[in-house]
């Protein structure tokens, strides 16, 4: 796992970080889905958008 911000986390302070973002994450798509009542994919196709986004920032900073 890469280090946030460079800190140096202990694995249970990543794991607490991980879950929590999945958990918001994850109730951010069922509200978006409620509201909209738009079918899984197109929650898949948003996250998809969303992790291409995080690559290509990722990707920005390993090229410098």
């Amino acid at each position: 796992m890469v280090p946030i911000n460079e800190t140096d986390y202990s694995t249970d302070e990543l794991t607490e970080i991980c879950e929590d973002a999945f958990i918001n994450i994850k109730e951010a798509c069922m509200r978006l889905q409620e509201k909209t009542n738009c079918q899984n994919k197109v929650i898949i196709e948003m996250l998809t958008s969303v992790a291409d986004y995080y690559r290509s920032k990722s990707d920005q900073y390993t090229k410098h």
